[in-house]
């Protein structure tokens, strides 16, 4: 996919992302149901990143309660430093690449250096991502998305 006569913009918050231990996924997603009337009618897994997401359309937004499923995922990794909480926001980009280029001129760190292709399973048909390091976001994960949905 390339947005290439496109100037890299940020389109809209395409997410936000809590991560909690595997045992409180359902007590996490009943918590959101009850306080707020979200329905988390999305589900899908990301094996290559070792993650179990359900979320809850808001607008144009998801709000995703994300667990590992492994103890080495980044997840776990996150909980065991931080503790349950906010683990990132995503903003839907037009013109990735472009906007990968732009950071990388500014030093901002990103993870990884390359924006990888979302794999099939998940909401998102086709597209890729690519997150900003906290260390360049004061403190804040923030992953970028380019897709077609």
């Amino acid at each position: 996919m390339s947005y290439e006569t496109e100037e890299p913009k940020v389109e809209i918050m395409q997410e936000v992302a809590i991560a909690v231990e595997n045992k409180n996924m359902k007590q996490a997603v009943a918590l959101y149901e009850d306080l707020f009337g979200f329905k988390f009618n999305l589900e899908w897994t990301l094996p290559n990143e070792n993650i179990h997401v359900k979320a809850a359309k808001l607008g144009r937004t998801q709000l995703q309660i994300i667990e590992s499923t492994s103890p080495e995922g980044v997840v776990a990794k996150f909980i065991q430093s931080r503790g349950e909480g906010l683990n990132h926001i995503a903003f839907k980009v037009a013109n990735l690449q472009q906007m990968v280029a732009k950071l990388k001129k500014k030093g901002v760190k990103l993870i990884p250096e390359e924006p990888v292709a979302i794999l099939p399973g998940t909401p998102i048909s086709r597209g890729s991502y690519i997150f900003i390091h906290p260390k360049s976001a004061h403190g804040v994960l923030i992953e970028l998305i380019e897709s077609e949905s």
